[in-house]
C-alpha cells in the first residue's frame, strides 16, 4: 500500500477563501409554461369562473380584473363544481362543502342519513332517498339564515326508479330522469317543484335561458326555450357532430365544434378544434373561433366561455366569451388570460458543459431537457432542447428512477423503475431510451450506479446458487456486456467508483483501495486513503473522494500521496480539483489543490445531490436550482486539470477494404479542436490529417484508408498522434499517440500473403509447386509463412513468374507468369491467396519465350506505375515494357546491349529517389546499381558489391524488415538463403542469413 496521512493526524481544512473576485455567475430564468388545465373550464358564476380539474389544482379568475387565485380543495373531497353562483360545491367521500368565492365563507352540507349525493344548482345540493319498497323522493338542501334546509320535493310517481340528476351549469334548475312504468320520463326540478318535460334525454346542454338535446342518436339537434319545455322550439341537422362536440345555444346560434384541420386532439380541454355556429333556423355553418378547447361553460346570463390558445408561440392562453347582443347577434371577446406556470426541475446532471435536468409542469409529466453551456469564458447558455418525456413507455417513470448519469461523452445511463433495467440515451436520440440490459441492481445508501465514458458500474444481485450475494459489475455501453463481474460478497459491500476504464474498488483493510482495468480485471495499483471503514468513493483523474459515514471525509491525490480533509457536510460531489458540498440547504464548494478554500455557492431547493444540485466533475461548474425555479451555474474558481485522456477505443488494425478506423478517446474535459495525424510508420511520410472542432467528451474520428486526395495509402503500419488544445485555455495541449495496422489499402510492392505491407518470395519447386513465402518484418528479413499452390506442371509449367504491381484494382497485387508455351499471363490471385493455376487470369500475350529473363524493377518511366523488363536470349538486347495499368503493355522500346553476362533482380526503388531500380551481377561477380531515369532508361550504373559468384538467385523481395526500403534476398549455391537490408541511399547492408534449404527450390521470384 501506499503510505497516506492518517485520519487525524497530518490532515489541514483548506482556508476560507480570502475576499476577492469570483467568477461570473449564470443564471438561467425558470421556464413559464402554458397551463394544461387553462383550458379545462368547470363552471361558471356570477363574478368569475373556475377552471382546472381534480388532483391537480383548481383556480378562480375573476371578470373583473381578470386575476387568478388557487381554490383549496377541503381534506377528504376531491371535485369542485360550479352552476351559475360564486358558490363552489366540493365533494367527495365525505359530506360536500361549499364556498362563496366572492366573500370567502365556507361551510359543511350534512347530508341526512339515508340521502345520497346527486348534482347541484346554483348554491342548491340534490340529494335523493330511496327505500327498500322503490319509493324515491328528491331533496334539495339549502343553506338560510345559517343553516341547513332539507325540503322533500313531491310530484314524482310511485315506483320510480333509475333516477338520473343533471347539474348543467344552469343557477335555477337541474334536469331529472326516471323509469316511470318501464318508460323514460325527463322531468325539470327547480326552486318551484318537479314537473315533466317533453324532452327524450336529460343530457342537455345550455344556459339558464335555452338547452339543446340530441334527438334519438341522430345528426338533429332539438333547442327547447326553459319557459317552454312541452315542445321544442327549433330543430337543427348537424351532420357528423356528436355529444361531445355540442356546446349549446347563445342568442339565436347553435354553437358546436370540428377538429381543427391541422388535426385536434381529442382531450376536450386541448385547444385543438374549430368553434362553429348555426343559426337555431338552420343554415351554413361559420366559424367563431379557431384553436379553441371544446368545454364549455356559462354565466348566468347566458355567456357562454371557452378556451382558446395563443395566437403566437408564447402567448398566453385565454378564455375567451362568445354572448348575444339584444337583436341575437353573436359576438366574441377575450375575458382572461390563464397565467403560466414555472417549470419544476426535479433532477440535475452536467458532464461537459452538457447540462441536462428532470422538468416537470406540476402535475405535469417529467420531461427530458438538455441546455449546452459554454466551455470558455464566462458561461451563457444556449437554448433548451426537448429530449422526450419519461414514462412507463420510456422505461422510467422518473418518481422510481435512479437519477441520471452522465457518462462524459454525450450519453446518459439510469436504472428503470426499482433498479430493473440499464438505459441509456444516446448523445442525439430522445426518450425512449436504449434498453441495455434487464439486470437488476441494488438501490441503497451509496449504491447508486455510476457512469463514465462507455462503462457504468453497480451492484447486483448473484445467482440464486449463490444465495443472491452481490457483486460489482461493470457494463460496456456499446457492447451491452458485462467486462468485469466482481467477486460475491457477503454482507460487508464494498464502496466503488469508476473513471473512464479504472474502477476503484474498496480494499480488504480499513482506508485501502485498488484500482483495477475493467478491461481485464487486473489490479493496476494500490492506495491508502486513511485508516477508517470507506463508504463511499468517486474518481476524478488523479483524485479519489472518500468518506467514511459521517464522521470524516477528504480528497487522497493518488500523484502527490496526500489527503485534504472536507468540512463536515451531509452529501458531497467530486469535481475536477474541487468539491461542491451540502449542509443545512447551504451548496459550497472547497478547492482541493490550491489556496481558494472554502466558499459559498447558494441555496438549491431539493438539496439532494444529482435532483437539486450537480457538478460538473469534467473540468466544469456546480449548477443548481434555487426555490424560484431558476437554474444557477457557478464556476468553481478553482484551476482545472489539464487536458487528459480518460478511456480509448483505438483498434490496433483495421481492414480499409470493408471499414473504416473509427478510433475514439474520452477526454478529461472539453476540447476547443483536435487534428490527428496519420503517418506510415515506416517511412515517416505524413499519410492523412484529420481535425475537427469543439468536442465535448469524445473525440471521434474515421480514416477510410485514404490520403486527402482520396487515393489508398499503402498496407502496413501507420503511427498516429491526436493533439487537441483545451476550451478553458487552461494547461497544456494533449498529445497522445500509438500505432494502427493498416489492410486492404493499396498492396506494396511484392505484398502478397498479409496485407501487412511487407515483401515476399514467390518460390517454385520442381515438383510444380508455387510457395508464397512471406515477410515477417523483422530485422533479419526472414520469409518465414508458407502459402502453397500446387498444379504447375505439365500444360501448366511455369519457366519465369514476375510479381507486379495490382492491374486487376482489387487492392491485391498481380503476379506475370510465362508458360512453357511461351504464352505470358496476368494472374490475379485474391489478397492472401495462393497463387494457384485455376486462379483467375488474363492473357497478355505468346511468343515470349524468346526472353531469359523477365524483371520488374518498379516504376522506370515516371507515370506511377511499374514496368517490365525483358532480355532477349539470342542478343543479350534489354527491352522496356511500359505498363498500360490494365495488366498490358506498349509495344517493347530496346534501352540496352550486351546483358547476357548479368543476373537480374528488379528492385523497386533503392536510392529513395521514387524511381525503380536494378540491380545486375555481371560475369566476375561484381554487383552494379541501374537507376532509373523516369524516362523509360537506365541511368549510369554504380557499383553496390563484389563477389557474388557464389549466388545463383538475386530476388528484389521489397521491404522485408518494416522499415520502408527496398530489401534484397540471394541464394547461394549451398542451398543458402541471404538478406541483404537496402540502407535506403541506393547501398546494401551486410549479409543476413535467414535460411538454409532452398535448394529445393528451382525458381525464385
Amino acid at each position: 500500500m501506499i503510505a497516506a496521512l492518517g485520519i487525524g493526524a497530518g490532515f489541514v481544512p483548506p482556508a476560507a477563501g480570502a475576499a476577492g473576485s469570483l467568477p461570473a455567475e449564470l443564471v438561467i430564468p425558470v421556464e413559464q409554461n402554458e397551463n394544461p388545465d387553462a383550458g379545462r373550464l368547470v363552471g361558471a358564476g356570477a363574478s368569475g369562473y373556475l377552471w382546472g380539474q381534480a388532483g391537480e389544482g383548481y383556480n378562480w379568475t375573476s371578470y373583473a380584473d381578470g386575476s387568478t387565485r388557487a381554490v383549496a380543495v377541503p381534506a377528504g373531497l376531491r371535485v369542485a363544481q360550479v352552476s351559475g353562483t360564486d358558490v363552489v360545491t366540493f365533494t367527495g367521500v365525505s359530506n360536500p362543502v361549499q364556498r362563496d368565492m366572492s366573500t370567502g365563507q365556507e361551510w359543511s352540507v350534512v347530508v341526512p342519513t339515508g340521502q345520497r349525493y346527486r348534482a347541484i344548482y346554483g348554491a342548491t345540493v340534490v340529494t335523493i332517498e330511496q327505500t327498500a319498497d322503490r319509493v324515491a323522493t328528491l331533496h334539495l338542501l339549502t343553506r338560510e339564515n345559517g343553516r341547513m334546509v332539507d325540503r322533500s320535493v313531491s310530484g314524482l310517481p310511485a315506483g320510480a326508479v333509475a333516477l338520473s340528476v343533471q347539474g348543467y351549469g344552469d343557477p335555477d334548475g337541474v334536469f331529472v330522469e326516471a323509469m316511470v312504468n318501464s318508460r323514460p320520463v325527463v322531468y325539470r326540478l327547480d326552486a318551484s317543484g318537479l314537473r315533466p318535460t317533453a324532452l327524450i334525454d336529460n343530457q342537455v346542454k345550455g344556459s339558464g335561458r335555452q338547452v339543446v338535446e340530441r334527438f334519438h342518436n341522430t345528426d338533429t339537434y332539438r333547442i327547447w326555450n326553459l319557459s317552454d319545455l312541452s315542445k321544442p322550439a327549433h330543430e337543427v341537422t348537424l351532420p357528423g357532430v356528436g355529444p361531445a362536440q355540442m356546446l349549446g345555444v347563445v342568442g339565436n346560434d347553435v354553437l358546436f365544434t370540428r377538429p381543427s384541420a391541422t388535426g385536434g386532439s381529442p382531450d376536450p380541454s386541448v385547444a385543438g378544434h374549430t368553434v362553429l355556429a348555426v343559426p337555431v333556423t338552420g343554415g351554413p355553418e361559420r366559424v367563431v373561433l379557431d384553436r379553441a378547447a371544446s368545454i364549455a361553460v356559462f354565466e348566468p346570463d347566458g355567456t357562454m366561455l371557452l378556451g382558446r390558445a395563443p395566437e403566437k408561440q408564447g402567448a398566453a392562453y385565454s378564455v375567451y366569451a362568445l354572448r348575444a347582443g339584444a337583436d341575437g347577434a353573436l359576438s366574441t371577446g377575450r375575458v382572461a388570460d390563464a397565467l403560466s406556470i414555472p417549470t419544476v426541475v426535479e433532477g440535475m446532471s452536467m458532464a461537459q458543459g452538457r447540462m441536462h435536468t428532470i422538468d416537470r409542469i406540476p402535475f405535469g409529466r417529467a420531461r427530458l431537457r438538455r441546455t449546452d453551456i459554454s466551455v470558455s469564458g464566462s458561461p451563457t447558455a444556449a437554448a433548451r432542447e426537448d429530449r422526450g418525456l419519461f414514462n412507463d413507455y420510456a422505461g422510467c417513470d422518473w418518481d422510481w428512477c435512479e437519477e441520471l448519469q452522465s457518462t462524459g461523452d454525450g450519453r446518459l445511463a439510469y436504472q428503470g423503475i426499482n433498479g430493473e433495467g440499464l438505459s441509456v440515451l444516446d448523445e442525439t436520440a430522445a426518450l425512449p431510451a436504449r434498453k441495455v440490459n434487464d439486470q437488476s441492481t441494488y438501490q441503497q445508501p451509496h449504491d447508486t450506479m455510476q457512469a463514465s465514458g462507455r462503462y457504468t458500474v453497480a451492484r447486483i444481485p448473484g445467482p440464486a446458487s449463490e444465495d443472491y450475494r452481490p457483486r460489482i459489475q461493470v457494463v460496456d455501453l456499446d457492447t451491452r456486456k458485462a467486462v468485469y463481474t466482481g467477486p460475491a460478497q457477503q454482507q460487508y459491500l464494498p464502496a466503488f467508483t469508476i473513471d473512464g476504464g479504472t474502477l476503484w474498488v474498496e480494499g480488504s483493510t480499513a482506508g485501502a483501495v485498488q484500482a483495477l482495468d475493467v478491461r481485464t480485471g487486473k489490479a493496476v495499483r494500490n492506495v491508502d486513503v486513511g485508516d477508517c471503514d470507506i463508504t463511499d468513493l468517486r474518481a476524478n483523474g488523479t483524485d479519489l473522494y472518500w468518506e467514511c459515514g459521517a464522521k470524516t471525509s477528504g480528497v487522497y491525490d493518488t500523484v502527490t500521496k496526500k489527503s485534504v480533509r472536507l468540512p463536515a457536510h451531509r452529501s458531497a460531489m467530486l469535481g475536477d480539483g474541487y468539491v461542491g458540498w451540502e449542509k443545512d440547504g447551504v451548496l459550497s464548494v472547497t478547492d482541493v489543490r490550491g489556496t481558494a478554500g472554502t466558499r459559498t455557492v447558494g441555496s438549491p431547493a431539493n438539496v439532494e445531490p444529482g435532483e437539486g444540485w450537480t457538478v460538473d466533475r469534467f473540468g466544469g461548474p456546480l449548477a443548481y436550482a434555487d426555490k424560484g425555479g431558476n437554474v444557477h451555474v457557478v464556476p468553481s474558481g478553482v484551476k482545472t486539470s489539464a487536458l487528459s485522456v480518460r478511456d480509448t477505443a483505438a483498434a490496433a488494425s483495421v481492414n480499409a477494404a470493408s471499414a473504416s478506423w473509427s478510433p475514439r478517446w474520452w477526454l478529461s474535459k472539453p476540447a476547443a479542436s483536435w487534428q490527428l495525424t496519420l503517418k506510415n510508420k515506416a517511412t515517416g511520410t505524413a499519410a492523412r490529417t484529420l481535425t475537427g472542432g469543439e468536442a465535448r467528451g469524445l473525440v471521434k474520428a474515421g480514416w477510410n484508408g485514404k490520403d486527402a486526395a482520396g487515393r489508398p495509402v499503402a498496407n502496413g503500419a501507420y503511427t498516429w498522434t491526436l493533439t487537441a488544445k483545451p476550451a478553458d485555455g487552461q494547461g497544456a495541449a494533449l498529445t497522445t499517440s500509438g500505432t494502427v495496422k493498416l489492410s486492404g489499402g493499396a498492396a506494396v510492392a511484392r505484398d502478397f500473403v498479409g496485407n501487412d505491407g511487407f515483401g515476399d518470395l514467390l518460390a517454385f519447386t520442381s515438383a510444380g509447386v508455387a510457395d508464397w513465402r512471406a515477410g515477417t518484418g523483422t530485422g533479419t528479413g526472414r520469409v518465414e509463412t508458407k502459402l502453397s499452390g500446387s498444379g504447375w506442371t505439365g500444360a501448366n509449367t511455369v519457366t519465369a513468374a514476375v510479381p507486379f504491381e495490382d492491374v486487376s484494382g482489387d487492392r491485391c497485387n498481380d503476379v506475370l507468369v510465362r508458360m512453357k508455351t511461351g504464352e505470358l499471363r496476368t494472374y490475379k490471385p485474391a489478397c492472401g491467396a495462393a497463387l494457384k493455376p485455376t486462379t483467375p487470369y488474363t492473357k497478355i500475350g505468346t511468343g515470349w519465350n524468346i526472353f531469359n529473363a523477365l524483371t520488374s524493377p518498379g516504376d522506370l518511366t515516371g507515370d506511377g506505375r511499374a514496368d517490365l523488363l525483358a532480355r532477349e536470349t539470342s542478343t543479350g538486347s534489354l527491352y522496356l515494357y511500359k505498363s498500360k495499368g490494365n495488366g498490358f503493355f506498349e509495344p517493347r522500346v530496346r534501352i540496352g546491349t550486351g546483358w547476357q553476362k548479368y543476373l537480374l533482380a528488379g528492385m523497386g526503388d533503392l536510392n529513395g529517389d521514387g524511381k525503380g531500380d536494378l540491380l545486375a551481377r555481371d560475369g566476375s561477380g561484381v554487383v552494379w546499381r541501374y537507376p532509373a531515369t523516369g524516362k523509360g532508361t537506365l541511368g549510369t550504373r554504380v557499383k553496390v558489391g563484389w563477389g557474388w559468384t557464389m549466388y545463383d538467385a538475386m530476388v528484389g523481395a521489397g521491404d522485408l524488415n518494416g522499415d520502408g526500403k527496398a530489401d534484397l534476398l540471394a541464394r547461394d549455391t549451398s542451398g543458402a538463403l541471404w538478406s541483404y537490408r537496402g540502407d535506403g541511399k541506393g547501398g546494401l547492408a551486410a549479409r543476413v542469413k535467414v535460411g538454409g534449404g532452398w535448394q529445393m527450390y528451382a525458381r525464385l521470384s
